[in-house]
């Protein structure tokens, strides 16, 4: 059998950011990282070096040796099949890996674009540029696909029967989101619920101080 390789990790970070994914992520594997925290500077996050590095200007960027990502379920996929010996994800036989894979994806994929359309009508847009209509769209849409998750969450702690997964981490990110999106009426008691759930684990502990 051969060794799994010895990880080399930088997280490129700001606080609040999609690189609390990837951060999350390592850290309940207990796989050796370090981070370099980036001076935030809206449209070019740590100026023209980090161009270099992302050339989109955007957070999370992940330097594994000399490889180089920066698409944060992408970047989680890649240290789980890598580094992970599949602690956070089911096996492929396993009657639960389609549901993982939807659930993994389902938080950028679905459930950030909506909460990024609130953040922008109520934070980053000038009030001349800001749309009712598309803030009331927003939050019907949240409101439905929170709906959803709570369908799949059931009474379950974690999104699969089986346990905590890399899918809590991908949707549990963008329920920080909707709270800093002050989405308090799209939150709901049972999504509340799981928030506390996922923020009582020691890696959440630790990655949301830095």
């Amino acid at each position: 059998m051969t060794d799994k390789p010895t990880p080399d990790f930088t997280v490129y970070h700001l606080p609040r950011s999609r690189s609390m994914r990837v951060l999350w992520l390592l850290q309940e594997l207990n796989l050796p990282y370090k981070v370099d925290c980036l001076e935030f500077i809206p449209g070019k996050f740590g100026g023209d070096e980090y161009t270099k590095i992302h050339p989109l200007n955007k957070i999370p960027a992940f330097q594994d040796g000399n490889m180089i990502m920066f698409e944060s379920v992408a970047i989680m996929e890649y240290i789980m099949n890598k580094y992970g010996s599949n602690n956070l994800q089911p096996d492929v036989n396993d009657p639960e890996y389609g549901s993982y894979l939807q659930w993994l994806h389902y938080g950028e994929s679905t459930l950030a674009p909506v909460i990024a359309t609130l953040m922008y009508q109520r934070h980053f847009f000038a009030k001349e540029d800001r749309s009712a209509a598309t803030d009331k769209w927003a939050q019907k849409e949240l409101t439905k696909v929170f709906s959803i998750l709570e369908q799949q969450l059931g009474k379950q702690d974690y999104i699969l029967k089986s346990g905590f997964s890399a899918a809590d981490i991908s949707v549990g990110y963008c329920l920080l989101l909707a709270r800093l999106a002050k989405a308090h009426d799209q939150i709901t008691d049972r999504i509340e619920d799981y928030w506390e759930t996922l923020t009582e684990r020691d890696a959440w502990a630790k990655i949301s101080k830095l």
